[in-house]
């Protein structure tokens, strides 16, 4: 990226931290400045170590070598932004309690002094299931009794989503509703914008992880147990349940030969889950995250990697 040949930074309409499509003429990224920069950056490495697919991502903060020149040419073009974010949430106040989007009043603007750390990922073009209807889904990937490659593996890969989502206590992509250990968290109804399928391949991108710690880990890992037990044993409210009503939010309906896809990931994700404290790959997964952040972030790196060693262990008891 050529900082000092901006073309634009524009401001996602999705997104309450602020996520930013920027282009020099050649290149596209997107910036983004999560709250929470440690946890999305673990567990984008996590989850790639589940064999899902996640953007490219690199961690920025002032430790960078060329932190100061990206601040120096994008700080500007932020402002900008933020002061039209600011006039659109001005012009929504106005508006009547019923007329009012308060998604946009709750948007936060972007003050990169007191957010010194955010993400550079490739700009993949692709859609959340947000925008993408149930036909899109069936002209990609083909009748049930049919479904081609892309489809194949794109209900195994929501399968091992829904077996990582429930081992970091994801609360915001799917619907997890009242599931042991999960509770009634209205965020758990499922958020369909967090869903993301790459348009050159169809394939399933995972963006956007959050973590939800505030639990007794061993209980949780109880739960864990009990809600994979149920899904093996194709008892009521299990995960491919839960993997279907998600994508009935869209009207797209899986049937038999997509639910034994659904189960084909799950168990993968399962293998994927047990051999976590055998092959230490959570240990390389905080070396990793350590190394591109700052080291104020090491405790919560620390904190976070040992809520998800425990559990697996738990799991293997």
């Amino acid at each position: 990226m050529r900082w000092n040949r901006l073309e634009y930074v524009i401001r996602s309409e999705y997104g309450q931290d602020g996520v930013y499509f920027i282009s020099d003429g050649q290149t596209e990224q997107v910036l983004k400045a999560p709250e929470s920069p440690y946890s999305e950056l673990y567990l984008a490495l996590l989850a790639h170590s589940f064999d899902l697919n996640i953007p490219e991502i690199k961690a920025i903060c002032p430790e960078n070598q060329q932190y100061e020149e990206i601040i120096r040419y994008i700080k500007p073009e932020i402002e900008k932004s933020n002061i039209k974010l600011r006039e659109a949430q001005k012009q929504e106040e106005q508006k009547n309690e019923y007329e009012r989007d308060f998604e946009l009043i709750e948007k936060r603007t972007l003050n990169l002094d007191s957010s010194p750390t955010f993400f550079l990922m490739e700009n993949l073009e692709g859609g959340s299931l947000r925008d993408i209807t149930w036909k899109n889904l069936t002209d990609w990937y083909g009748a049930d009794e049919q479904l081609n490659n892309a489809g194949q593996k794109f209900f195994k890969d929501l399968g091992k989503l829904l077996v990582f989502d429930l081992l970091v206590r994801n609360v915001d992509r799917l619907i997890f509703w009242q599931l042991p250990g999960i509770g009634e968290v209205e965020s758990a109804l499922g958020n369909l914008g967090n869903i993301f399928i790459q348009y050159s391949n169809k394939e399933l991108i995972v963006i956007d992880s959050l973590t939800d710690m505030n639990i007794e880990v061993v209980e949780y890992a109880k739960a864990v147990k009990e809600i994979l037990t149920k899904t093996l044993n194709a008892s009521p409210d299990n995960l491919i349940d839960r993997g279907q009503q998600t994508l009935e939010l869209i009207g797209y309906e899986v049937k038999r030969n997509g639910q034994t896809l659904i189960l084909e990931g799950i168990n993968e994700g399962i293998n994927y889950l047990y051999n976590l404290a055998e092959e230490e790959t959570l240990e390389h997964i905080k070396q990793e995250s350590l190394r591109q952040l700052s080291k104020e972030e090491e405790r919560k790196i620390n904190t976070l990697s040992l809520f998800i060693k425990k559990i697996v262990e738990q799991m293997k008891t």
